[in-house]
C-alpha cells in the first residue's frame, strides 16, 4: 500500500473512532428513558443525605428504581402495602420514634412507596420524620 492510500485508510479510521466515542460518550447507544424524576433523601435536621435524577421507563416501579439507585433500601410488607424502613443512612426504628415520609413534589404522599405513580419531572423525597407527641 502507498503511504497517500495509508494516510486515507488512517485518517478514515480515526473519523471512526471519534464519531463512536462522541456517541458512546453523549449516551447515544443508552436505551432512551420515558422520563425523569429527581429522590431526595434528607435526615431530621432536613440535611440532604442523597439526591439523585433517575430515568425510567413507562412501567417501571418506583421500589425498583429506589434499590437500583440507593444503599442500604429495605421495604417492610405491611396492611397498607410496602413500606420503606432503610434508605441511605436511614432506619425507621421498631418503636417508630422516627419514620421514613414519602413527599411528591413537596406534599406528604397518600398512599405507600408500592402505590406511589409518579410522572416525568416529578421530585420524590424519602424525609426522616419525627413523631410529634400529642
Amino acid at each position: 500500500m502507498n503511504k497517500k492510500a495509508t494516510k486515507i485508510v488512517l485518517a478514515l479510521l480515526a473519523v471512526a473512532v471519534l464519531a463512536l466515542g462522541i456517541i458512546w460518550a453523549t449516551g447515544g447507544f443508552a436505551a432512551k428513558a420515558d422520563g425523569h424524576i429527581t429522590v431526595v433523601v434528607k435526615d431530621l435536621g432536613d440535611k440532604l443525605l442523597a439526591e439523585k435524577k433517575i430515568g425510567y421507563k413507562t412501567g417501571d416501579k418506583l421500589t425498583d428504581l429506589v434499590k437500583n439507585n440507593f444503599k442500604n433500601v429495605t421495604y417492610k410488607e405491611d396492611q397498607y402495602g410496602l413500606l420503606i424502613m432503610t434508605i441511605e443512612s436511614i432506619t425507621t426504628p421498631e418503636d417508630w420514634s422516627t419514620w421514613i415520609a414519602i413527599l411528591i413534589n413537596g406534599e406528604l404522599a397518600q398512599v405507600g412507596i408500592s402505590s406511589l405513580e409518579f410522572k416525568d419531572g416529578d421530585t420524590i423525597s424519602f424525609v426522616n420524620t419525627q413523631l410529634i407527641p400529642q
